[in-house]
């Protein structure tokens, strides 16, 4: 393949490097200040946006102007997806879309669905998530973050709804708290602790680098090239790997 990187900071390079070593081409090196254009995005045939929440929606609507496929890790910017939804819609492009790319975080969000309904019949147990990440990471909690308390909220029916947290005084045990750190340069931790009377649980994704992340995007790449339509990493999980399937 042909890839325009949209985004040439840590995770752009870090995408590059798997991209080169599984031998794509990268054609295009794009920071999030200049945009897209057609001169720069010329030779490309599929985008891989990991720029800011700002930039991702723009980004989206030029390159399916321009024809392209599309990989969004960016995070931040959900609240707008129903415009990117019509962009490529409009366009006739494809784009697969995820808080996460690394298999292993799919891997840990499925466990911790079944996680959180075995514990769900445990009325004295309770559930909360904790992230970590590097102090450059601009939205918090993180879009990996806010998918685990999303899903675990699903899988708990004591659970109304998710917040960052705990508040002021005392926290009110239907809400999902999912506490947040910010420091050093943390690729990325995520967890669900489970806390009863007399023991607790933990389950524990923990990144050693950027290079899972790059791994699934390249192969979002791949698997989205020549597709028509707007998808998530949900869609590519069950086509790709039928087991994983809930």
């Amino acid at each position: 393949m042909r890839i325009a990187l949209l985004g040439y900071g840590r995770m752009g390079r870090a995408v590059e490097a798997v991209a080169l070593e599984e031998g794509h081409e990268v054609v295009a090196r794009i920071d999030s200040a200049r945009g897209v254009s057609a001169a720069a995005m010329a030779d490309a045939e599929v985008a891989i946006d990991f720029t800011t929440p700002e930039a991702a929606v723009p980004n989206i609507r030029g390159a399916s102007s321009l024809g392209l496929d599309l990989v969004v890790g960016t995070t931040g910017w959900y609240e707008r997806i129903d415009d990117a939804r019509r962009a490529v819609e409009e366009a006739g492009t494809g784009l697969v879309w995820a808080p996460n790319f690394s298999l292993g975080v799919q891997l840990f969000l499925r466990l911790a669905r079944h996680a959180g309904r075995l514990v769900d019949a445990l009325e004295e147990y309770d559930v909360f998530v904790n992230e970590d990440h590097h102090r450059h990471k601009l939205d918090h909690p993180s879009g990996t973050a806010r998918k685990l308390a999303e899903t675990l909220v699903e899988a708990l029916a004591r659970k109304a709804r998710w917040a960052e947290g705990p508040p002021e005084g005392l926290p009110d045990p239907s809400v999902l708290w999912v506490g947040v750190a910010r420091a050093g340069e943390v690729p990325g931790t995520h967890w669900v602790g489970v806390e009863g009377p007399d023991d607790a649980i933990e389950l524990r994704h923990t990144a050693r680098g950027r290079t899972g992340f790059a791994r699934g995007a390249v192969a979002a790449a791949r698997w989205i090239h020549g597709r028509r339509g707007f998808f998530g990493i949900e869609d590519m999980i069950a086509e790709s790997f039928g087991g994983w399937q809930e």
